[in-house]
């Protein structure tokens, strides 16, 4: 399952199918307009790379010794220049259908990742064809006529040579940009490092070796040339720690299992009355996490790139909206957790009441924490705060809570055991307390 955005339709796959094959449609025609046009003009186009590519100045020693070849290379120089003519409206029409079910930084990753594809290509095409080959050619001619060979070459082999160079430069330098351009937007987090590089490497060994089949020979030293390409240029660029990464200790529960808890701070628009050193785990303040789009988009990553288990979120004012986002808190691998949605700065007399309850919140919390563990730093807090009276709360509805409290009341949410034990402590020591 994948999250359901706020901007993308909840409709069926068959309808995104149905949208994708009427753009795909659209392109192919389009494409296939442009290079019929490019068909009138592409031998003069051809003839003038040939001259280029000719290493011999006068008489030019290039020939052609396969003409239903030389067809075939007409037919794909075409259909290459009406793909570089509509590649602005191919890039368009791609973000348009992706662009619902992407998050913004992803959106972003996008864009940058087509402008600076369409770019690199430009340039390996202008770079190979004005610079590397000739050089080549150049090179191995010179060393024909040093061994006393008359140089014979075909236009045929010369373009296809030409055309493979550009291919593998251009899957590599697309492996290249994807990397950098999904470290740079906040995509890459050393959770999911090797899954972007296992795909990128795959993907472009699988183009190279369907593009040369049969030529093992051939396929072996350009998969090594990708596969060092890319890690040498990528390698010294890519930061392992994302700047979404948030250090959380990991506990276990009582059965084993690890737990990465995450306390989300929803501002709702106020100030920030907040003391964050009252938590020993991960904290995340946001400013409308019930209303703003990009900052849920915010949350789904900071739990994908931490790998958060449980997520307490407390200050909002609008609980009933927050829960509209629990579908995507569980496909994202975490669950949405209902001890603190009282919890919110407007039922407490004033900032450091707030921050009072504040410790007595978290401290009351079980779950991956045991009952003991809960009981022994509540009776600790209590020892800290002797001028505060405690307003004993059940935990079976956490949305309950008091209509009227003093600023010296705090609330504690207990199990009917915790309840029993801490009222016989109280009893014994003579503090009055409020059974909610």
């Amino acid at each position: 399952m994948s999250l359901q955005l706020e901007k993308d339709a909840n409709v069926s796959v068959q309808t995104h199918i149905d949208e994708f094959s009427s753009r795909f449609s659209i392109l192919i025609v389009i494409w296939l307009l442009a290079s019929m046009i490019w068909m009138l003009k592409v031998d003069s186009v051809l003839e003038y790379v040939i001259v280029i590519l000719d290493p011999c100045d006068e008489p030019i020693c290039s020939n052609l010794y396969n003409p239903a070849k030389w067809s075939e290379v007409r037919w794909l120089s075409g259909a290459l220049l009406g793909f570089i003519t509509i590649i602005p409206l191919i890039g368009a029409q791609l973000f348009r259908f992706s662009r619902p079910g992407l998050m913004k930084n992803e959106a972003n990753g996008l864009i940058f990742w087509l402008i600076f594809c369409t770019i690199g290509f430009l340039l390996n095409v202008i770079f190979t064809i004005l610079i590397l080959m000739p050089s080549l050619f150049d090179l191995g001619h010179q060393i024909q006529i040093d061994l006393g060979f008359v140089p014979k070459y075909d236009v045929v082999t010369m373009l296809s040579m030409s055309i493979g160079v550009i291919w593998v430069e251009l899957l590599i330098t697309v492996g290249v940009l994807t990397l950098l351009i999904a470290n740079s937007t906040g995509n890459m987090s050393i959770r999911n490092l090797s899954w972007w590089k296992i795909r990128v490497h795959g993907i472009i060994s699988m183009l190279i070796i369907l593009s040369f089949y049969g030529q093992v020979s051939f396929i072996i030293p350009l998969l090594l040339i990708s596969y060092f390409s890319i890690e040498i240029i990528v390698s010294p660029m890519i930061k392992n720690q994302s700047k979404l990464n948030l250090n959380a200790p990991v506990i276990f529960d009582e059965y084993g299992v690890e737990r990465k808890i995450l306390f989300a701070h929803c501002k709702c628009g106020g100030e920030d009355k907040l003391n964050y050193e009252l938590f020993n785990s991960a904290l995340y303040s946001f400013d409308k996490l019930c209303e703003h789009s990009t900052e849920q988009e915010l949350l789904y990553q900071i739990i994908s790139t931490n790998s958060f288990t449980d997520l307490i979120v407390f200050g909002c004012h609008n609980n009933e909206k927050l829960n509209q986002i629990e579908p995507n808190i569980y496909i994202s691998k975490c669950i949405l957790r209902s001890e603190l949605t009282t919890h919110k700065i407007k039922n407490y007399c004033n900032p450091q009441h707030f921050n009072i309850n504040t410790n007595f919140r978290i401290a009351s919390l079980t779950d991956p924490w045991s009952e003991a563990q809960a009981w022994e730093k509540i009776t600790d807090l209590l020892k800290d705060f002797e001028e505060c009276r405690p307003v004993i709360l059940s935990t079976d509805n956490f949305s309950h809570f008091p209509d009227d409290i003093a600023d010296r009341d705090v609330v504690i949410y207990t199990s009917n055991t915790t309840k029993e034990k801490l009222i016989e402590h109280l009893d014994k020591q003579g503090k009055k307390y409020v059974l909610g």
